[in-house]
C-alpha cells in the first residue's frame, strides 16, 4: 500500500510539473514573417535608331568642311561654300537601363575620326564628334535618347559618289 502511495505521489507531482511548466510564459513561442526583396537593375544596352546622315551635298572645287548639328540634324558649312540637298539627319540611339541610372559618353569611348569610302575607293572624313547629351540618367519610362553629330571634311574636287562607313563608328556606353 506504501508503495501505491508513493507511486501516486510521484504521478501527482509530475501532473503538477507539466502545468507549471504549460503556465510558464518564456516558454510559450510566436513568430512572424519577414518579406525578402531585391530591386534588380538590368544591363545599361544601346540599340541605333537611325544612322548618321549628312544627305547630298553638291562638291565644289576648294573643298572644305560641314557640320551635322545633333541637336537639329541639320548640316551647315564650316569652310567653303557648299550646296545642301535631300535630308540629314543625326545618328541617334536609345539607351536602356533602370529608371534613374546613369550614363556617361566617356572621350575615347568612340573614335576620333572614321573615313567613308565611296565604290571606287575615294575617301574623306568624319571627325569632331558631338553628342547630346554626354551624359545623363534614364528616365521613368527606362529610356534615354542619345543624338550623334560631327564634322565631314570634303576633299578640293572630291570624286563624287555614294561614301559610308558601316563598321568604324562604334559608341561605348559605361555605368557612372
Amino acid at each position: 500500500m506504501r508503495m501505491l502511495k508513493l507511486l501516486f505521489l510521484t504521478f501527482f507531482l509530475a501532473g503538477i510539473s507539466q502545468v507549471s511548466t504549460a503556465q510558464n510564459p518564456s516558454l510559450f513561442t510566436t513568430s512572424i514573417d519577414a518579406e525578402a526583396s531585391i530591386t534588380l537593375g538590368i544591363d545599361l544596352r544601346i540599340s541605333k535608331l537611325t544612322d548618321l546622315l549628312f544627305g547630298d551635298i553638291i562638291s565644289q572645287t576648294a573643298g572644305g568642311s560641314v557640320m551635322l548639328d545633333p541637336s537639329t540634324g541639320n548640316v551647315s558649312n564650316v569652310s567653303g561654300t557648299f550646296q545642301f540637298l535631300g535630308t540629314s539627319t543625326a545618328a541617334s540611339f536609345q539607351i536602356t537601363g533602370m529608371p534613374g541610372q546613369s550614363f556617361l559618353v566617356a572621350t575615347g569611348s568612340y573614335p576620333s575620326q572614321i573615313t567613308l569610302r565611296n565604290e571606287n575607293n575615294n575617301t574623306m572624313t568624319v571627325n569632331n564628334f558631338q553628342f547630346l547629351p554626354t551624359s545623363g540618367q534614364i528616365g521613368t519610362d527606362g529610356t534615354a535618347i542619345l543624338r550623334l553629330g560631327g564634322t565631314l571634311n570634303l576633299g578640293a574636287n572630291q570624286p563624287g559618289g555614294n561614301y559610308s562607313n558601316t563598321s568604324d563608328l562604334t559608341v561605348t556606353i559605361t555605368y557612372q
